[in-house]
């Protein structure tokens, strides 16, 4: 469906409303931007230099917004999603530019709100809010939208978008380790695929889907290169390397790459010298739970590593963090069905998300959290979920036994799309760090 007609959920606003709208949210999320990029400058005053590319890349309204405008003017098409389960590899291989789109902007959750409950995931509503006034700049410049239905909000976003843009829907099985699930699952991706051919009016051919393969494992080797870099001592505090795992959601893959190797050589650099990001004996913090998207939801980072005491985050088990790019897709033949059933496994067997249910319990998501848990040193784990998203609610309580067996304390921080609660969740922050901090130094 097109712009122009009929809306089937979203409310019509008129255009004055709209444009007043837009400014306003789109002057206070700039200021945003602004704001906790020096934060995290003056958190880490000896900051690595090669950080400055991704702070650039960060504002919304600037730099890869203009070069992806430039891009469509010369005739390229753009491919949005909301959730890891969309094949980059098939939009890069078409010649399309990949962008995800899921909002993690506060202020249009009140949008949001005229078109669904106050109870409905605010990811939803706020992605919902920023498409009713025209403000994120990567969902305005989509062509098509790729869209996972995880979850039942996932699922109404989906049909309420398609008022706006042309979505294509993926349907994850929610068993993934059976073979009816696997064949279901590659047909999903046949039909996008096609979908994807004809917006671009390319041909996905084998040579095209090698050298995309390609380019996204030369990008996965540096994404857990900087993974690996957080094992060790502290040589990056963890927003920044939040930061530069995002940014890959709407940059130039292969730039970001190139950019992400210089960082890890100047980070290996400085571990050489021992110049670290942060004291030794600081608390070594993992985030769980559900997707924290810059800019506004940095409010937890923020509070982790501006607390008193401080934490550091040295790992995250997020779909927009460390298991973005983590499994790369692993080809036995470079022929097309080879490649193309690589794709398929790689975007179903890794996933740890939790719509996924098996005779084990989804046991694969319990063992990522352990081995980053072990190979991280993590001394505790912040369990992160916003109020309405049910599945990562409901695993809580698994999850918090797993960590509980292995003597690694949890906290549980349930919290919305607002900056209301910031004083009292700081509160019980550096309540959890004062007590991850005794025992750090016992």
């Amino acid at each position: 469906m097109n712009e122009t007609s009929e809306k089937k959920y979203s409310l019509e606003i008129f255009p004055k409303e709209i444009e007043e709208l837009k400014n306003t949210i789109k002057t206070a999320s700039t200021k945003i931007m602004e704001e906790y990029i020096e934060r995290m400058r003056k958190t880490w005053p000896d900051r690595p230099e090669e950080m400055q590319y991704f702070d650039e890349i960060a504002k919304f309204w600037g730099t890869r917004e203009k070069e992806i405008v430039e891009a469509r003017e010369e005739g390229k098409k753009v491919i949005g999603y909301t959730c890891m389960f969309a094949p980059i590899e098939l939009i890069l291989a078409a010649g399309a530019i990949p962008v995800r789109v899921s909002s993690g902007l506060y202020d249009p959750v009140k949008l949001g709100n005229r078109v669904v409950p106050v109870e409905v995931c605010p990811v939803v509503r706020s992605t919902i809010g920023v498409k009713m006034v025209g403000l994120s700049p990567y969902l305005e410049l989509s062509d098509a939208l790729i869209t996972s239905l995880t979850c039942d909000g996932m699922t109404k976003l989906s049909e309420i978008l398609s008022d706006y843009k042309p979505v294509w829907t993926l349907c994850p099985p929610r068993l993934k380790d059976s073979e009816q699930s696997i064949s279901f699952w590659k047909e999903e991706l046949k039909a996008v695929k096609e979908k994807i051919e004809k917006l671009t009016g390319t041909k996905i051919t084998s040579s095209k889907l090698k050298s995309a393969i390609e380019r996204l494992h030369r990008a996965t080797r540096a994404f857990r290169r900087l993974q690996d870099l957080r094992k060790g001592n502290p040589v990056i505090m963890g927003r920044d390397a939040m930061l530069v795992n995002q940014t890959l959601m709407w940059d130039d893959v292969e730039r970001w790459t190139q950019k992400t190797e210089k960082l890890c050589d100047e980070l290996e650099r400085r571990a050489q010298g021992k110049v670290w990001a942060c004291p030794l004996k600081t608390p070594r913090v993992m985030i769980a739970g559900t997707p924290i998207i810059w800019p506004d939801n940095w409010k937890l980072p923020n509070l982790v590593e501006e607390a008193n005491p401080q934490g550091v985050i040295v790992a995250d088990e997020l779909c927009s963090g460390d298991r973005f790019l983590y499994d790369p897709v692993g080809v036995d033949e470079w022929t097309m069905e080879d490649m193309f059933n690589a794709v398929a496994d790689r975007y179903l067997l890794p996933s740890t998300c939790p719509c996924f249910t098996s005779e084990d319990g989804n046991e694969d998501r319990v063992n990522w959290i352990k081995a980053r848990v072990e190979e991280r040193r993590v001394d505790g784990v912040v369990y992160h979920v916003y109020r309405g998203c049910m599945l990562y609610a409901m695993e809580y309580m698994r999850i918090k036994k797993v960590l509980d067996k292995i003597n690694v304390p949890v906290y549980y921080l349930d919290t919305d799309y607002t900056r209301e609660d910031v004083g009292q969740i700081k509160t019980r922050v550096e309540a959890f760090l004062e007590m991850l901090k005794s025992r750090v130094e016992f």
